[in-house]
Parts: structure tokens; C-alpha cells; sequence
């Protein structure tokens, strides 16, 4: 044991002298992560409001058939009417940009009204544009012409207004805000604590194995009394404490662009700090644990059968990209934490982060969480040393 503390004191103080490292574990999460909340929220206000100020281009197709409505929507500021457009052009002027929407008329539209039938028009628009406002303008000037003409009706024929709402559907959700919250953004932050956590723990375990081999040091620390095992030991507890230090720092980042971001709503700033205590910090950083070791064994066993820093970082980096699908599958509508998910490597973490935030974890799933990391932990420890034990892997040429 005492050799393999010396070991890990010697490593980490070569860990920490790497710039790369230095930078994947703080500068990123306590830097970046404030830097990149406080862009994306200012950027989906700008957004916002210019789309919201925008004037929206809209063909009126059948004008002499509603009068009235075309009226409505000339009294809109933010509404250009345009008159000239034929039906079988709409499509392909909303394609080019040339209209944001269109509504068309048909001829029994006015005939049904004074029936007092049901009449109908066609919407025309692009979802992707300006955050679907042009269409909720059409929507809203439309709603406001059906409700005028039923208000009308009913005053004709003196009717009680109640009579065309039968049943009145009082909806009370029993979902509280941090449950809404952490079902919906809980099931995000695992991207950037699973991301962080490998990156920099790959940086560390690239150096300590690889870099090694290139700088020559290898030779001589296997010519040390301390064995395999303590070196493996030694080196693992290093790359899984850098791996675990930039999960930590990634959720101290953004706690600091929590409270340094002025234009995030107060009534969501409530709800983060309730959700941002004590003990759902240590839940989730205890979730990190198991899984920042099982990263660092993967990582350091990749580094050391590698012939140079390039292969390795060549090897390696594609891992990132394979990790974060258990995290974008743990988004997906219908996947939830149970007792067979609680088995998954990355997909439990991500699925217990949502629970964990949202305040509904079950004990029994989150026990089979980490029983089922450290279990991979544990198991991926043992294939480092075993790696790490043959000549042909650590000496490959």
C-alpha cells in the first residue's frame, strides 16, 4: 500500500504539470460551462424577440369569401396581407422565403356561416421559421373570428353560452415544478458530467500510459519495488480522480452560471436552487465515482497497449462519441430508470441524474445503479491489470 501511495503522489504531481490536463479539468467546467449557459440564454432571447418582432408575410387567398376575417388580420401591425398570391404558388413561396404563411379561403366559406354550419380554412406555414409565429398569428386571428361569430349565435338565439360546453375539465397536475424540471433538463446535465468526466480523465491516462512509453520513464518504473498491481493501482487512482474532479468542477460551473447569468427567469432561478442543494450534489457525485473509475481503467488499459501519444488519442477520442449514446438513449420519451435499466453502464447514470433531481428515485433501483457500477468498475480494474501484466502489450512495437 505504501508503494503505491508513492506511486500515486508521484503521478499526480506529474498530472498536474500537463497544461492539457490542467485545462480539461478546470478551465472548461469553471470557465467554459458559465461562458456557454449565459451564450445560449442570451442568444434564445435575442432569437426570441426579433422573431416576435418581426413582420410576418401572409398570402390571403378568398378574400371577397371573408371579408371580415381579412379585416382582422389587416388591423395586425406585425401582419403583412398580400391578396395577389394564387393557391398552387404557396408552397413553393414559403420554401424560398418569399411568405411566411398563407390562409385560404374557400368559396362556401361565407354560405356555411350564415347557415350557422361549421366552415373551415387552410393554414399554410414553415415550422422551422421564426419559432412558429407566424403561424400562431394566423391561429390567433383565426380563433378570434370563430369566437366573434359563436358569440354572435348564441346572442341571436338567445342561447346560454354553457350549452355548448357540456362537461368544463378542471386539470390539476400533481407534478411539481422540480419534478417537470428534472424529468425534462435533469435528463441534459449527464451530457456534460459523463463528457467532461471521460475527456479529462483521457488526457490524464494518455500521459501515464502512452506518454510514458514515449518519454521513456516506463522502463523505469517498472525496474521499482513496487509490482504491477500497485503501479496499475497507483496510475488508476489518478486518472479516475482527474476524471472524477472534472465531473465535480463541471456541476461547480454551473452552479456559478446558475447565479452569474442575469437574464435566466427568477421563477426558474427558484426552482434551481431548490433543486441545486446538499444532497442532491452528493447523490450525483457519488453516482460519478464508480463510473470516473470505470473510465480511468478503460482509458489507462487503451493508453497503455498504444505505441505513442497519437495512437493513443487516436484510439481513444472516438470513445467519447460511443458513451454519449447511453446518455441521448436516456432522453429518448418512454426510457425510465427501472430494474432492468439500473443495469445499463452510462444509461443508469443518465436516467438516476433525472430521478435524482425530479426527487423520485426509488432506493431499490438506485442500490442496483451502483451495485451495477462499481460491479464494472471493479471488472474493468481487473482487465488493466491484466493488460498492464503482459510484456507484448506494455513493450508493442
Amino acid at each position: 500500500m505504501t508503494r503505491t501511495v508513492t506511486i500515486f503522489r508521484k503521478e499526480l504531481k506529474d498530472t498536474m504539470r500537463d497544461k492539457r490536463t490542467i485545462i480539461m479539468l478546470v478551465v472548461v467546467p469553471i470557465l467554459v460551462i458559465p461562458l456557454l449557459l449565459g451564450l445560449v440564454t442570451k442568444l434564445a432571447q435575442v432569437m426570441s424577440a426579433r422573431a416576435e418582432s418581426d413582420v410576418s408575410k401572409v398570402a390571403f387567398i378568398g378574400q371577397d369569401y371573408a371579408p371580415e376575417l381579412l379585416a382582422m388580420f389587416a388591423e395586425d401591425s406585425l401582419v403583412e396581407v398580400r391578396t395577389d398570391v394564387q393557391v398552387g404558388d404557396i408552397e413553393t413561396l414559403i420554401q424560398d422565403d418569399s411568405l411566411d404563411g398563407a390562409i385560404v379561403v374557400p368559396p362556401e366559406f361565407g354560405r356555411r356561416i350564415e347557415q350557422d354550419r361549421q366552415a373551415t380554412v387552410q393554414i399554410y406555414f414553415r415550422s422551422s421559421n421564426q419559432l412558429n409565429v407566424t403561424e400562431r398569428r394566423m391561429r390567433n386571428a383565426v380563433e378570434a373570428f370563430d369566437e366573434e361569430i359563436v358569440g354572435g349565435r348564441i346572442r341571436r338565439l338567445n342561447l346560454d353560452e354553457n350549452l355548448f360546453d357540456a362537461i368544463a375539465v378542471t386539470a390539476n397536475d400533481v407534478s411539481s415544478l422540480q419534478e417537470v424540471l428534472g424529468k425534462t433538463v435533469g435528463g441534459f446535465l449527464p451530457y456534460m458530467f459523463v463528457l467532461l468526466s471521460f475527456t479529462g480523465a483521457m488526457y490524464a491516462g494518455i500521459d501515464l500510459g502512452a506518454g510514458e512509453k514515449e518519454r521513456g520513464t516506463l522502463e523505469t518504473i517498472l525496474s521499482s519495488p513496487a509490482n504491477r498491481l500497485e503501479i496499475v493501482l497507483g496510475k488508476w487512482v489518478v486518472v479516475g480522480l482527474v476524471g472524477f474532479g472534472s465531473a465535480i468542477l463541471s456541476m461547480v460551473g454551473l452552479y456559478l452560471g446558475v447565479q452569474t447569468v442575469a437574464d435566466i427567469p427568477q421563477e426558474f432561478l427558484d426552482v434551481a436552487w431548490s433543486i441545486l442543494n446538499v444532497k442532491v450534489f452528493v447523490m450525483i457525485a457519488s453516482l460519478m465515482v464508480p463510473l470516473a473509475a470505470f473510465f480511468a481503467a478503460l482509458i489507462l488499459a487503451g493508453s497503455v497497449y498504444s505505441k505513442s501519444y497519437k495512437e493513443a488519442q487516436s484510439t481513444l477520442t472516438p470513445l467519447s462519441i460511443v458513451i454519449i449514446i447511453p446518455v441521448v438513449v436516456g432522453l429518448m420519451p418512454g426510457v425510465e430508470l427501472n430494474l432492468t435499466t439500473a443495469l445499463v453502464p452510462i444509461l443508469n447514470v443518465s436516467l438516476a441524474t433525472k430521478e435524482v433531481i425530479a426527487g423520485t428515485v426509488d432506493p431499490l433501483q438506485l442500490t442496483l445503479v451502483y451495485v451495477s457500477l462499481f460491479a464494472l468498475a471493479a471488472a474493468s480494474l481487473w482487465f488493466c491489470v491484466t493488460w498492464f501484466n503482459k510484456e507484448e502489450v506494455l513493450f508493442r512495437t
